[in-house]
């Protein structure tokens, strides 16, 4: 499968000497979102993308068992992902498909969906997808995203019109709707801040762009819904996660652990947004009591557009006051939940944008990538105003105009003008290919300095410093064993390195490991032997302002 949030490396993208010296967190390419070897999205003009409509089929059949319902056939995944249903598959676009039957005896299964596998029913088209054949009433059906069907009885929980109503609803409402506006509204272009942003030939049409701001509160988490939303439809705090992937997959197994280190170490609730199929049946309110479950539809196959920008459309989604993203590939560890209080101080009506943890790697022009070139003209990175940042935000309502502007330039196809006398090149957004590279393009066009320590630790391998260290819980004990070196500096950013924060880790992509660390640290835990979870110059420091006290030249924020 390759549906997930985690990390990536884009077909044919070439790593700098840094990025090879840490191949093994690139390499796994069940955590990416396309393949290595995969074709690059085809970006030449083609007809816009309209709103997903549950297909016509002229492969109906009435339901087993004399139900008298007819089967029908919903998308599944797009090309070069896997499609997980109980019963047939086909594979194809429009009126050219070829039909993927169970195998004798089997009621579900997994079909990888490419030309490989499959073959090229439509030569030339570039939509190719596949479809799952679905009957009303099943177990399965009733499992499938909302977002996928003609009608559903799930209770819708954001829409365009939604946010328009809730327009006059405060200081949360009037932003959410400003974000909204462009999504939402056809006469937006009409304004003046839409007259200045044509939309390209590879715009979605606004119908598309309406029904991707739809989702759904799955019914299981109803009830958890409510308790942390309200009659506001806002929550206070929450993480925010998306994916999707076959139930039994492994990119659902990765969220799961995630979900279970969210119950184990935080007081608050996860939103997982679920753009995919179906979820697991055994995700139930009562095995995990903050979890909100949420359904939205998947961009269509022909988009041209990467999964994971539905991470941006996840927090713009999310009404979260306050929200921590986490991919499916992380974990989270006792104390994350001071990360709420410090996004809070740091992210206002003053400085209105996410803030991303410093990366491991310090990305340059030596990297690919067409938008250094209106950064770094000539290789100097004049216009480059914060260190590369790992694509792990946080945010907080301040900020949704901010997600909204940029994830709006990708879906119209917007193209940045030149600037400074012609220093600063045009940049066309689409050219812009992950939502990591457009969240740094986003906070260096608009000036933003702030970073977060590293609280995304590269991998699970890093908590070997926390779990090693010896019973000492006093601010400034030393790092006796394991990985106790900081993340490298740079001589522009962070000249004395950046910090560890052991808030979460990254490239957790194997969940029976993640799950032996969520218990480590649970034991640790609850033993009273876990040293502070700041780790700078090979000492221990219980937060920020300690840290500073230290070492009050330390650059990223924590």
């Amino acid at each position: 499968s390759v549906y997930s949030s985690g990390g990536r490396r884009r077909p044919g993208q070439k790593r700098s000497a840094s990025a090879r010296r840490f191949s093994k967190y690139w390499d796994d390419e069940s955590a990416g979102e396309v393949p290595v070897g995969a074709p690059a999205p085809d970006l030449k003009p083609r007809p816009l993308p309209q709103a997903p409509r549950p297909p016509k089929s002229s492969h109906r059949r009435m339901a087993s068992g004399g139900s008298g319902e007819e089967a029908v056939w919903i998308f599944c995944c797009g090309q070069w992902q896997d499609c997980l249903c109980a019963g047939r598959v086909r594979w194809g676009n429009k009126d050219k498909w070829k039909i993927v039957d169970p195998k004798p005896g089997e009621k579900e299964q997994q079909v990888k969906c490419n030309i490989d596998k499959l073959g090229d029913p439509f030569p030339g088209d570039d939509g190719k997808h596949c479809q799952c054949e679905v009957t009303p009433g099943t177990p399965f059906f009733n499992s499938v995203n909302p977002g996928l069907l003609s009608s559903t009885t799930a209770k819708l929980v954001t829409s365009c019109d939604q946010f328009k109503e809730g327009a006059n609803d405060g200081d949360v409402g009037a932003v959410q709707w400003e974000a909204m506006e462009a999504f939402c509204s056809p006469t937006w272009p009409e304004t003046e801040a839409g007259s200045k942003a044509k939309a390209g030939p590879r715009a979605f049409s606004v119908e598309l762009m309406q029904s991707l701001m739809r989702s759904w509160v799955d019914n299981r988490f109803v009830d958890v819904h409510s308790r942390y939303f309200g009659e506001s439809g806002w929550v206070n705090r929450a993480f925010v996660n998306y994916y999707a992937g076959p139930p039994t997959g492994k990119h659902a197994a990765m969220t799961e652990q995630l979900i279970r280190s969210v119950h184990e170490f935080s007081k608050e609730p996860i939103i997982v947004f679920h753009f995919g199929v179906a979820t697991p049946e055994w995700w139930t309110k009562a095995k995990y009591p903050r979890l909100v479950l949420l359904h939205s539809s998947p961009m269509p196959a022909n988009a041209g557009r990467s999964f994971n920008f539905n991470k941006m459309r996840a927090m713009l989604l999310s009404k979260a006051k306050v929200g921590i993203q986490l991919d499916s590939d992380q974990f989270v560890a006792p104390g994350v939940d001071a990360m709420f209080k410090v996004t809070e101080r740091e992210i206002t009506k003053d400085y209105a944008m996410p803030i991303l943890p410093a990366h491991f790697l310090d990305r340059t022009p030596r990297d690919t990538g067409k938008y250094w070139e209106r950064f770094c003209p000539k290789d100097k990175c004049k216009w480059q105003t914060a260190r590369w940042g790992h694509a792990h935000p946080t945010w907080t309502y301040w900020a949704l105009p901010w997600l909204s502007r940029w994830l709006r330039r990708n879906f119209r196809d917007e193209t940045l003008p030149v600037r400074e006398g012609g220093s600063m090149a045009a940049l066309r957004i689409i050219d812009v290919p992950e939502d990591e590279d457009l969240l740094n393009v986003g906070t260096w066009e608009e000036r933003g300095t702030k970073q977060w320590c590293k609280l995304d630790l590269p991998g699970p391998g890093d908590f070997s410093a926390l779990l090693r260290a010896k019973d000492s819980k006093d601010d400034g004990s030393p790092c006796t064993d394991g990985a106790c070196g900081d993340i490298g500096g740079d001589r522009r950013y962070h000249p004395h390195g950046v910090a560890k924060v052991f808030y979460t880790a990254h490239h957790a992509v194997d969940p029976s490991e993640t799950k032996r660390y969520i218990k480590a640290l649970k034991e640790k835990l609850q033993e009273g032997k876990l040293p502070p979870p700041i780790l700078f110059n090979g000492r221990f420091y219980r937060d920020g302002d300690h840290l500073r006290a230290a070492h009050p030249d330390v650059t990223c924020i924590i």
